[in-house]
């Protein structure tokens, strides 16, 4: 269990279209693992990354420092806004803001998708491309999971 995060439903349905946009082609545990991964960056409240991420809108609308880039592939490319989410994908985005994450990506607050339109994965790095406070933790069909290297955001690895 995680911490809920306030939210509305404007809030649940665009994490429902992120982690569809995202993962859709990965089933539920992969939206999961993926939603899970942005309700973490909004408990984890540490430097540098993800301080003052006060909602789950802010996380998913996050913008890489000093480049005004998108974290998230789905923003920067659209697909977030042509998603239109069921009820089992609406469900499933409460579920999580309520404090339910996904076990196995319960420390992670990266993930990426080394091969975009391919049919299979590349290799995972040892660190999230542009993050280098990170190392690899595990790898679910397309997406490769992070987590912080040890000593960052103490706030969230307690």
């Amino acid at each position: 269990m995680g911490r809920r995060i306030k939210h509305t439903e404007n809030d649940v349905n665009a994490l429902a279209r992120l982690m569809m946009s995202e993962a859709i082609g990965e089933g539920p545990e992969g939206m999961d693992m993926v939603g899970t991964v942005v309700a973490n960056r909004v408990e984890a409240d540490c430097e540098p990354d993800f301080m003052n991420l006060r909602n789950i809108r802010h996380a998913i609308y996050q913008t890489i420092p000093g480049t005004g880039i998108p974290h998230f592939e789905p923003v920067l490319n659209g697909s977030l806004y042509t998603q239109r989410p069921t009820e089992e994908d609406l469900q499933r985005a409460r579920n999580l803001l309520q404090g339910h994450r996904n076990p196995r990506a319960r420390m992670n607050l990266w993930f990426f998708n080394p091969s975009p339109g391919q049919a299979y994965r590349d290799p995972c790095t040892p660190t999230m491309p542009r993050s280098p406070m990170t190392q690899f933790d595990h790898a679910y069909r397309n997406h490769c999971f992070y987590v912080g290297v040890p000593g960052y955001c103490p706030e969230f690895y307690r």
